[in-house]
């Protein structure tokens, strides 16, 4: 028999044996829950389904397929039970006041987003997905009070079902015409609402597909459940509405029952006991950190401190929050710089892989809001939140490909993600802080074709200094002809195509999560050998100083990074304990980044000045002269354009700088960098001069 054959008062019936007789043990569980109700602000009663299913399965299948009338009858049911277990408050119940929701793994039609279509109209199903979007508050009447404004007849409406809104009457009873009614706010029950948006996990998307998404609305008390940027799983009634382009006919909506989310980190990988032990058996083989490091993109020949940063970065230290209420960042950001073709892209897509929640994005294309968060307006008027990239991305990471291809304007955006890790949005009305707990890798070009080594780094790729500065770990990828690697490698190329020998004696991409995600959840602590290794280390860095040559060969910033990378060594080499070891990884990580871009290429010598500013230490302070030499050469002239010759003439006689070549080479730098510009040919003025008002 079908539920349209069955009474509602049958199914009443057999909901009310359900939650009066169904026992967990020695508890009679939905009593337990019924009792409680009168106490909760929300008047939730949680029915996991898998219970419903053992208890009766025909009754559990009929909710899946007539869920509207079903679940009227379950809160009948529950308010029946409510009059034995706790008779007094139940008189100030009506059924309506009770919320149910069902939860569970597999409620009614459990299905993929993708596979969501018109026979599903009218049945409960459960998806999982990405909250990508997430509107403001709204508020609708649920029962509401109109009065007639010319005779003041008073007629109460009611809704049938969650999702349905009430019609204003245009008929009035008393007088039998047509009038116009108002509504009585006063005497009118309102609830709140929100529309919402979910999209399908990346890692669930078939090739060249773009993301399937469905808009959700939520009533309260579901309302403000989750976050964009979280997974959630949806329990609802897949209903439709008319799209906004008629042509199209109606759109699905699902209106819903329940929202649980399942965290910032992706749901796509479980990690059980058995995976556990066999994770404690390996880290005590010597050999283990090796195969791992092996097993990161087998397919690509060599690079192994590259992939050792990929993974560290993955894995990451703990962020810590200080009692003064400071936050320090463990999330490791790394950037990948080389000559086209050296797998820079197919590394960070590997990488975005086997993370546990890892997005992959091109920052050709890429806008600030695509990455961060942009604020939308509603088809009906409304604000809302939609979440980008590496808001989607907490607690994961997100890859970023040419990302030197980026607007200067929308890279901006991720300086406070990378050493904040939140995403501030104030527009249109809207002002909130959102998690970005993300872990950034990036690649870019050399700006020029080809790495140039005789170049300083900053002067090598088409990126800002200040965004340069916030990446612990920077490797040159540099594609030099040698013929004994050159044959390694179409070697290995040969054996990942045909033979595939390559891929043995390797842990596979599902062990990899799993591993990652053990690995960061262990809690470590540094030894005493180790932070006395990494601060010898430092102190003997920092007395290479010259205050003559004026470089500055390592900062408190890299010292940070020691720290976060010799915790994630730890935690890559599943020990608890941060040894001497993992300060070594650190210190040759670091050591060599600071090697291939901190290095004056005219001394030789390390200088993390250029990071910062581009040009060494010695260098950044002759141009900061120079442009003093303007500035004050213009203020005499009240304002107007200087001369090229009368700038090297007065820095030559007013400084120590002789070289006239090296002036004219800092007086071109300005310009290229937007300091100075010429209003007539070979004049300069500062941008942003103001001249100073004249005095009568």
């Amino acid at each position: 028999m079908t539920s349209d054959e069955i009474s509602l008062e049958d199914y009443e019936k057999r909901f009310f044996q359900f939650i009066t007789n169904f026992k967990s043990g020695n508890i009679y569980k939905y009593r337990e829950r019924v009792k409680s109700l009168p106490d909760q602000h929300e008047k939730i009663l949680y029915i996991d389904f898998d219970d419903l299913v053992f208890y009766d399965g025909d009754l559990a299948l009929a909710l899946s397929e007539n869920p509207k009338n079903l679940i009227k009858a379950l809160k009948y049911a529950v308010y029946e039970t409510l009059k034995i277990e706790r008779p007094l408050e139940a008189e100030e119940f009506t059924p309506d006041d009770i919320y149910i929701a069902l939860r569970g793994e597999n409620i009614g039609h459990a299905i993929k987003l993708r596979e969501i279509s018109s026979k599903y109209i009218g049945k409960l199903i459960s998806i999982q997905g990405l909250l990508v979007k997430l509107s403001q508050l709204y508020t609708k009447p649920v029962k509401a009070v109109f009065k007639c404004s010319y005779c003041g007849y008073v007629t109460e409406v009611s809704r049938s079902n969650p999702g349905e809104s009430i019609k204003k009457p245009t008929w009035c009873e008393r007088e039998n015409k047509r009038r116009e009614f108002v509504l009585v706010k006063e005497e009118t029950k309102f609830i709140d609402i929100q529309f919402a948006r979910i999209q399908e996990r990346p890692d669930e998307l078939p090739p060249g597909q773009i993301p399937r998404f469905i808009d959700i609305y939520i009533e309260s008390p579901m309302t403000e459940k989750a976050y964009p940027g979280e997974y959630v799983r949806i329990v609802g009634i897949l209903d439709i509405k008319l799209s906004p382009s008629k042509e199209r006919g109606y759109e699905f909506i699902l209106i819903t029952n329940n929202i649980e989310s399942l965290g910032k980190e992706d749901i796509k990988v479980t990690l059980t006991r058995k995976d556990e032990e066999l994770l404690k058996k390996y880290s005590k083989d010597p050999g283990f950190y090796t195969k791992v490091l092996r097993s990161f993109a087998p397919s690509i020949y060599g690079y192994e401190e590259v992939k050792e940063a990929l993974l560290l970065a993955i894995i990451g230290a703990d962020d810590r929050i200080l009692p003064d209420g400071t936050r320090i960042r463990g999330k490791i950001h790394v950037l990948l710089v080389g000559d086209p073709g050296v797998a820079k892209s197919q590394l960070l897509k590997y990488a975005a892989m086997i993370a546990p929640k890892g997005l992959y994005t091109s920052g050709r294309g890429s806008t600030a809001a695509g990455l961060t968060a942009a604020v939308l307006r509603d088809p009906g008027g409304g604000m809302s939140l939609e979440a980008g990239a590496v808001v989607l991305a907490d607690m994961g990471v997100c890859a970023i490909d040419e990302i030197d291809k980026m607007r200067s304007e929308d890279r901006v955006a991720l300086h406070e993600a990378m050493e904040q890790l939140t995403v501030s949005i104030s527009k249109g009305g809207i002002i909130a802080t959102l998690n970005a707990r993300t872990t950034i890798l990036a690649a870019a070009n050399p700006k020029h074709g080809r790495y140039n080594p005789d170049l300083w780094f900053n002067d090598n790729v088409n990126l800002p200094s200040t965004l340069i500065s916030r990446f612990d770990i920077i490797h040159v990828m540099r594609d030099v002809p040698d013929i004994e690697r050159d044959e390694k490698l179409i070697r290995h190329m040969v054996d990942a195509r045909i033979k595939e020998a390559v891929y043995e004696d390797i842990f596979d991409v599902a062990f990899l999560r799993k591993y990652i995600i053990y690995a960061r959840k262990l809690k470590v602590t540094f030894e005493e050998e180790a932070i006395n290794r990494l601060m010898e280390f430092y102190k003997q860095m920092r007395a290479k100083y010259s205050s003559e040559r004026e470089n500055i060969p390592i900062t408190p910033r890299q010292f940070e990074a020691f720290l976060r990378i010799a915790e994630a060594s730890a935690k890559a080499h599943l020990r608890r304990i941060v040894t001497l070891e993992d300060a070594e990884v650190a210190i040759r990580q670091i050591t060599k980044f600071l090697y291939e871009v901190a290095r004056d290429i005219e001394t030789g010598e390390i200088d993390v000045t250029i990071i910062s500013t581009g040009v060494p230490g010695r260098k950044a302070s002759r141009v900061e002269t120079v442009k003093r030499i303007i500035e004050k050469i213009q203020r005499e002239k009240k304002g107007e354009a200087v001369p090229k010759d009368e700038i090297i003439e007065r820095v030559i006689r007013d400084t120590n700088l002789k070289d006239p070549d090296v002036i004219e080479e800092i007086i071109d730098r300005l310009e290229r960098e937007g300091v100075i510009y010429q209003p007539a040919p070979y004049k300069y003025s500062l941008v942003g001069f103001k001249r100073e008002e004249r005095k009568w």
